[in-house]
């Protein structure tokens, strides 16, 4: 989409919007309550039982498919400006969710929650340096992988690449590699979150924390149970995936300061300030999130139906399903961005790292998450 104003490229994403709305509308009004009915082996809503398949991983596979299968691949320049849309769509989102928290709620998270998100971002961050140097990436790539790993990749990819001076084809692959790992991730944690019993709590700190990207992390808390409210998982696993976001102007800093002690700087080169940097990549939706937050601290919404206090406001709850429908479209857009080819492209070293630094972050979360369990405080 060019350069122009969000009320000139709207008539050009309609007919992209308009499929991703129809999708949707399908999906929540007749296929999911299908399924959910639907007699296999004797067994009524076997379907959604076993494959624990909702309207969030039913929309992310339609997306896919129409990208990989009905289109070949590329998406048709009639339907992209509205999938392009579809990230604006997971943003308000996010914005919305800071609905269900008040800043009183949130500090009851506690220094356990800041430890435990700050250590798992510190730590990755010298991981894929470390190994990276070993594989002999180029510094620049090992750069974009670092913050990418460790904080919210695609956004931090991004927001490092300008700073390490990182080529197209670098963010490209760091890109790739993140939603390589986390697509499985993305459809395996649900399986893996009911197989262990784990309550909505545990599994939200242990997506927060493990999956890589900001959007997967949304995509599996929903497909992990759909609904929206304080304590479910997507309120827990967004706010810690919300407070590891706010860390990427830290992580730039030290990224991009770790890339420039190892290199000489060319004669006449020009970059672009860290502070001019930040404020540039730094995610606006966080601000939005805080702002949020905010104003549901304040009352302006009524009550939030926190545990233990009064029930949801009218307001609260309309605002909730909503969020539902906005999460749903925004996903099936998602799913529109996941190219099969572009993911096999994502071959050698820098795979390779992603993946061994992406399985260790993941795991280790969950055996972190089981370790202070008793600990976790729930909002």
């Amino acid at each position: 989409m060019s350069d122009t104003g969000f009320f000139q490229k709207l008539p050009r994403a309609l007919p992209g919007l308009a499929l991703i709305v129809i999708t949707m509308v399908v999906i929540r009004n007749w296929l999911e309550p299908w399924m959910t009915n639907a007699v296999v082996f004797g067994t009524k809503g076997w379907l959604v039982k076993v494959t624990h398949l909702n309207y969030i991983l039913l929309g992310i596979i339609m997306g896919m498919l129409y990208r990989n299968v009905v289109f070949g691949g590329k998406m048709p320049d009639v339907l992209s400006d509205g999938f392009k849309l579809s990230r604006l769509m997971i943003k308000t989102g996010i914005i919305l969710l800071g609905s269900l928290y008040t800043f009183n709620a949130i500090v009851q998270l506690g220094s356990m929650a800041i430890f435990l998100i700050g250590g798992f971002v510190i730590l990755t961050i010298i991981m894929v340096l470390w190994f990276g140097t070993m594989l002999g990436l180029d510094r620049s790539m090992i750069g974009v992988m670092a913050n990418a790993l460790s904080v919210c990749g695609v956004t931090a990819a991004v927001a490092t690449s300008p700073g390490v001076e990182a080529k197209a084809s670098h963010v490209a692959y760091a890109i790739a590699t993140i939603l390589g790992f986390g697509i499985l991730t993305m459809f395996i944690s649900p399986f893996i979150g009911h197989a262990l019993g784990l309550s909505d709590l545990q599994y939200g700190a242990w997506i927060g924390t493990g999956i890589l990207n900001s959007g997967q992390v949304l995509a599996a808390a929903l497909a992990f149970n759909p609904n929206v409210a304080p304590g479910t998982a997507v309120s827990v696993a967004e706010i810690w995936n919300i407070m590891r976001v706010i860390s990427i102007p830290f992580a730039v800093f030290a990224v991009t300061v770790w890339y420039w002690s190892g290199k000489e700087e060319t004669e006449g080169g020009k970059r672009k300030g860290l502070g001019t940097l930040l404020v540039e990549k730094f995610p606006v939706f966080v601000i939005g999130f805080l702002g949020m937050v905010f104003l549901t601290s304040m009352g302006a919404f009524g009550d939030v139906g926190l545990k233990g206090g009064p029930a949801a406001s009218e307001t609260i709850k309309m605002m909730r399903l909503w969020m539902t429908w906005i999460f749903g479209f925004g996903l099936v857009g998602l799913g529109g961005y996941i190219d099969f080819k572009e993911l096999r492209q994502a071959g050698g070293a820098p795979l390779k790292l992603g993946l061994i630094v992406g399985v260790t972050k993941y795991v280790l979360a969950l055996v972190v998450v089981f370790l202070i369990k008793d600990y976790l405080v729930a909002i």
